[in-house]
């Protein structure tokens, strides 16, 4: 029985594969740093006919410098690579992720673009594993090949900052948008707004976390349902972003 037990163990370990998970692009340039909220309110498109991807994550250089009287190297470690992954994929002329791909990796574009991996490990098709990243993207390149050969582009995603990986719920469905939320109040300064929830389904308990805009940028410390217009919102439009989670 322990003999057993041990196996099971170690298959469910190895129970995962690249099978059934998918691959997102945003069509909006990300040229700043993000964390995973922002990441979760952004607007993502599949990208289809994935083949392979490359090889990701962090790597670190390792420094060392030996002085005469060094015994054992000492180490520290440098800058890293969030890496340069390539992406493989089946070439689809109408597929609107891939199409977004095309548009990123034009010569002069020196925009980077958000990337998001879903795994297939999650109790439903939705809550698995999730890994976001952000980068340049660059190519095509076209493998060709023989006359049995598959028409294939190759994109690469150089990445711009550490990825941040998202473990699957244990059981249940994550929030989903049905009613988007509204803003009311009046649109004077020293007034003050009010942003609803909008509706959301989903499973066990839902939180609320909130993010006022003017002119679409930030506005420091403007996290609750509710904003007191300023002087300096005037003439701007304020918007209100709701993250449930």
């Amino acid at each position: 029985m322990l003999k057993l037990l041990k196996i099971t163990t170690a298959l469910k370990a190895f129970a995962n594969s690249n099978a059934a998970s998918k691959i997102y692009v945003c069509a909006t340039p990300q040229n700043s740093e993000l964390d995973q909220t922002d990441y979760e309110s952004l607007d993502w498109t599949e990208i289809t006919g994935i083949g392979s991807l490359g090889e990701m994550g962090t790597a670190t250089n390792i420094l060392n410098y030996d002085t005469w009287d060094t015994v054992v190297s000492q180490k520290a470690k440098g800058v890293s690579d969030a890496g340069s992954p390539d992406l493989e994929v089946a070439r689809i002329p109408d597929d609107a992720g891939q199409t977004i791909l095309r548009a990123a990796s034009v010569v002069g574009n020196n925009n980077n673009y958000a990337i998001k991996i879903l795994r297939s490990d999650g109790t439903t098709p939705t809550n698995g594993t999730v890994i976001y990243t952000r980068g340049l993207i660059t190519g095509p390149r076209r493998p060709n090949g023989r006359n049995e050969d598959f028409d294939l582009e190759i994109f690469t995603f150089a990445l711009q900052q550490q990825e941040i990986v998202v473990n699957p719920l244990s059981s249940g469905n994550p929030p989903v948008l049905t009613v988007a939320p509204a803003i009311t109040g009046t649109e004077t300064v020293g007034e003050t707004l009010t942003v609803d929830n909008g509706t959301f389904t989903g499973d066990a308990t839902i939180t609320y976390a909130y993010q006022w805009y003017a002119g679409g940028v930030a506005i420091a410390g403007a996290t609750s349902s509710t904003y007191e217009l300023t002087a300096s919102e005037a003439g701007k439009v304020v918007t209100a972003r709701v993250t449930a989670t």
